[in-house]
């Protein structure tokens, strides 16, 4: 009889303290309910910051924003396989498909052929690299290390990247190699 009173008084210590901690978990937080635009908005922003803060810890570590770039490149570039063999057109479309995610995104053809492609671009989150400022990340670094991005890729596909930067504009050509 004393092991049913013990056995008892335990259950209900637990039934008890139970009930307490349930009444104070029925205050309850509102979690946001993001529109379709506000997730983009965000997806965008915390991609841009984990590129600023990849620069930023590669610079830390004595590399430059075009060592992170490059390691980027090479990272994605099997990505790519699809596209091998495939001529500047394929690059630029799967590279307009990417880019398009930006919301300022704009681009313009200056030339083409089969073996070569020439444009500019601008509107890929250089707003928000220019506005955070504290992980010492410049809109150099972030065009130096987007360069060596594409040169990394392009080689791979066995194209050429090169580019300039002229104001607002990253003026680029692709061409395959011989």
């Amino acid at each position: 009889m004393r092991n049913k009173t013990i056995v008892g008084t335990i259950l209900v210590v637990f039934i008890i303290s139970g009930s307490i901690f349930a009444q104070e978990k029925e205050q309850k937080i509102e979690l946001p309910q993001l529109t379709l635009e506000q997730k983009w908005d965000r997806a965008i922003y915390n991609l841009t910051s984990f590129w600023i803060a990849g620069i930023a810890y590669a610079k830390s570590q004595g590399k430059t924003a075009a060592d992170f770039g490059k390691y980027v490149g090479e990272l994605f570039a099997p990505e790519w396989e699809g596209a091998k063999g495939k001529g500047v057109q394929r690059f630029i479309q799967g590279m307009c498909w990417n880019w398009q995610i930006f919301k300022d995104f704009k681009m313009e053809i200056l030339s083409e052929s089969k073996t070569s492609f020439e444009a500019k671009i601008k509107g890929f989150a250089e707003g928000a690299v220019k506005a955070w400022t504290e992980p010492g990340v410049t809109i150099e670094d972030y065009f130096r290390c987007y360069e060596q991005l594409m040169v990394a890729i392009t080689d791979y596909l066995g194209l050429e990247y090169k580019q300039k930067v002229e104001g607002d504009w990253i003026y680029f050509t692709v061409t395959e190699k011989k």
